[in-house]
């Protein structure tokens, strides 16, 4: 995988362009769900930009109503973030399986020690949740074939 940054005229908007390559096998490992994972990322990075900026994409004032913010909640809330703690539980879980060290852990997820240990004891004791199986076999929409 790689990310390629465009920035200024070579933007298609004139400020940055962010384009992840995938190889065939990633992108065949993740299939119809690259998009959407995409577009999830994509209103994180929007909704951060207008946040700090308060405007909109066209630079006009952005103060929505209270009923507004629906999009942003309920693409970060109801289905980014339980997808990435899926996607960290699962490498959590690959990391002990494969001799991990929890000194290691604690050091990638910048705790204290006993921190890291807590947290894998805390989830190698329970079965995977439904959002980390979907981070290791896909989604329902992914052919059982590839389910492997």
């Amino acid at each position: 995988m790689a990310l390629h940054f465009r920035t200024g005229k070579a933007a298609i908007q004139g400020g940055t362009d962010l384009v992840i390559s995938l190889t065939p096998a990633q992108s065949a490992a993740l299939g119809g769900e690259a998009g959407t994972l995409a577009e999830w990322f994509d209103t994180a990075l929007w909704i951060t930009a207008v946040l700090r900026s308060k405007t909109d994409p066209d630079g006009n004032p952005y103060a929505p109503g209270p009923d507004g913010w629906h999009t942003a909640i309920n693409d970060l809330d109801s289905r980014l973030i339980p997808r990435l703690e899926g996607i960290r539980d699962a490498v959590v879980r690959a990391q002990a399986a494969a001799g991990g060290s929890v000194g290691d852990l604690a050091l990638a997820m910048d705790v204290a020690r006993s921190t890291a240990q807590y947290r894998r004891e805390s989830l190698l004791a329970k079965d995977p949740s439904l959002f980390e199986d979907w981070a290791v076999n896909g989604g329902p929409e992914r052919p059982a074939a590839q389910q492997d």
